[in-house]
């Protein structure tokens, strides 16, 4: 997935969560539930049905991402009655740390995380959305689904550096990012003064398989007296049919 693509389903999915939590009534939520039985690890809240691809194993929550795509699957409500066509399945947790997370990848890849918020959405788009000048497909009709992981945050350039090159290790990508990194970070804010703050950042994806697309990026307002590097982990799926 692309930058510009991430930071575009991120906008999406925050939103969402918004527009969503405020407007619509929320299913029985899930109880909530320490990480690890002595209650060590932060509660995780969600509202929506219990996620057939998700299981505990001694204290980390784990996803199976290689199983086909639904609702059931990530936990989405989609019983309510309401018109919207994107919905969230969002599972949340307080504390600067996180909890332990772990994601099951096609072809055998596994990752570990620490994770604050692990937010799926499902955005229905039954006749799809084609360029009217190049008839180009710009959204393919279906259901697509996508994943949004947010790392605690790391304060600081070497922090965030440090923070990023973990993270690249962790899901097996090479380090060839962090150079570009370091360089807007050294190349301090590019936009004109009074200027509307911009964030920067670098990303990296795994090679698709199986129709899933998994990756990492890191942002940040270079303008900020204090950096704070936003480190996320993303999964999008190909489109499939709406049920």
């Amino acid at each position: 997935m692309s930058r510009t693509r991430r930071l575009a389903v991120t906008l999406v999915v925050a939103t969402t969560v918004g527009l969503l939590a405020g407007c619509t009534p929320a299913a029985e939520p899930t109880p909530s539930t320490s990480s690890r039985p002595d209650g060590s690890e932060p509660a995780v809240t969600h509202n929506g049905p219990q996620p057939t691809a998700m299981t505990t194993e001694d204290g980390v929550e784990v996803w199976d991402l290689t199983v086909p795509p639904s609702a059931e699957a990530f936990g989405i409500d989609t019983s309510d009655g309401s018109s919207s066509r994107v919905r969230p399945g969002a599972y949340s947790s307080s504390g600067g740390g996180g909890r332990p997370v772990r994601f099951l990848l096609p072809g055998g890849k596994t990752v570990d995380v620490r994770a604050n918020e692990v937010i799926f959405q499902l955005n229905d788009s039954p006749e799809g959305v084609t360029d009217p000048t190049s008839g180009k497909v710009l959204v393919p009709a279906g259901r697509k689904f996508s994943l949004r992981v947010d790392a605690p945050a790391a304060e600081g350039a070497e922090a965030g550096v440090a923070a990023y090159e973990e993270a690249l290790a962790a899901v097996g990508l090479p380090a060839d990012t962090v150079d570009e990194l370091r360089q807007k970070i050294d190349g301090g804010p590019t936009g004109r003064p009074g200027d509307a703050p911009q964030s920067m950042g670098v990303s990296a994806d795994l090679p698709r398989q199986q129709g899933v697309g998994f990756g990492v990026s890191t942002t940040f307002q270079p303008d900020s007296d204090d950096l704070v590097f936003l480190l996320e982990y993303d999964a999008d799926w190909d489109v499939v049919p709406i049920p």
